[in-house]
């Protein structure tokens, strides 16, 4: 199954592999807009929750893997996540995208399961779902867009949850109020810096 591995060819066509594929939307995300997005997403929550204490190494395995975390998808396309719970509900243990994932990307298996357990795993999904439900609010279109946008919202929320439960004493609301920032919601400083005071 050699022939499965990405290689640099791949790589470069993440700034036209799309994502969304199942709902409408006013444009295309790429997987290299998301993969940036995750990735600065997860750099400022790590700052956030956790301080400026990180060792370097630690924090730049965490950008590494929230770089990376989808490049699958290079190959095997962005699969609704509906698709995705309902095969590993099916299939449990013997889930064959895990196993089709690792073998494409085996790097990003290792970097996965180094991270499981640790706050920095639920920094990084909690960064994806976040650049989700962002995207999908502003750029999604129709009524199966916005039930999307609610359903990606509420399982932000209850992984938000699952975090503060699994980790009480980090701050954890940081996550909604960094979500609400960046959706520019009232109270947060929604300027931009070149932007005239009026």
């Amino acid at each position: 199954m050699n022939d499965l591995k990405l290689n640099m060819q791949d790589i470069a066509r993440s700034g036209h592999v799309t994502r969304w594929h199942s709902v409408r939307c006013a444009r295309s995300q790429t997987l290299a807009e998301h993969h940036y997005l995750v990735t600065m997403i997860a750099r400022e929550l790590m700052r956030r929750i956790l301080g400026e204490s990180l060792p370097a190494e630690t924090q730049l395995s965490v950008l590494e893997y929230a770089l990376t975390h989808d490049t699958p998808e290079l190959l095997m396309g962005d699969l609704p996540s509906p698709l995705k719970r309902r095969i590993a509900e099916l299939t449990g243990d013997q889930d064959p995208l895990t196993r089709i994932e690792g073998e494409i990307a085996p790097e990003i298996t290792r970097s996965k399961k180094a991270l499981q357990g640790s706050p920095l795993a639920y920094i990084v999904k909690l960064a994806d779902l976040m650049d989700g439900c962002l995207f999908i609010r502003e750029e999604g279109i129709g009524r199966h867009a916005a039930v999307v946008a609610e359903k990606s919202e509420a399982v932000l929320n209850q992984k938000v949850a699952e975090a503060q439960q699994r980790f009480p004493d980090l701050d954890w609301s940081q996550v909604m109020e960094l979500y609400s920032q960046m959706r520019g919601e009232a109270g947060a400083d929604n300027r931009l810096l070149f932007e005239e005071t009026r």
